[in-house]
């Protein structure tokens, strides 16, 4: 139920911005388009990233260290806390803050909100129907669609492989 509710409300969003093809999907743009502001940082190498509520304003801080491809799954991970859980409970409190973060522990999922927000990120950097049409139109000369797909996407063959498992392509590379 819930997975379709992402699928349904990253859709959206792609559809809001006229995002039609993968070359489009660009987050920071999507965060704009949200009202949430986000800010490359130094830090740990721990973490990937933070989504803070300061005074009511959104907040995406990521590490400015790790790779593109890291970044981008680490902001759209950050925008589907903001998306999800925004009025849940915090992780940790400060004041007036509400902070929500990502780090190693996040990738294993082991946390429900964690789970829920790398769903949207995958749903928001590789829609479903983006998929389809990409795998349809790949080459036939390819060799590993995976990769193929995780270059087209720009994102890491990892997530490309959760992705492709989530969505019922298990078993088929």
């Amino acid at each position: 139920m819930l997975n379709q509710k992402i699928e349904r409300t990253t859709a959206q969003i792609l559809q809001d911005l006229n995002i039609t093809v993968p070359s489009e999907i660009n987050v920071n743009k999507i965060a704009k388009h949200l009202g949430v502001d986000v800010k490359a940082v130094d830090m740990d190498y721990e973490i990937s990233g933070l989504f803070v509520i300061k005074n009511s304003k959104p907040h995406i801080r990521y590490n400015k260290n790790e790779s593109q491809k890291r970044q981008r799954f680490t902001i759209a991970h950050e925008l589907g806390h903001f998306v999800l859980h925004r009025e849940s409970k915090p992780l940790f409190v400060d004041k007036s803050k509400k902070i929500m973060y990502r780090d190693g522990d996040s990738t294993t999922g082991e946390f429900r909100q964690e789970r829920e927000a790398n769903a949207f990120a995958a749903s928001l950097l590789m829609p479903k129907e983006f998929i389809q049409k990409a795998m349809a139109k790949a080459p036939k000369n390819t060799e590993d669609i995976v990769t193929y797909l995780a270059n087209k996407f720009k994102v890491s063959e990892q997530a490309m492989n959760f992705r492709l498992a989530n969505l019922g392509y298990v078993g088929l590379y």
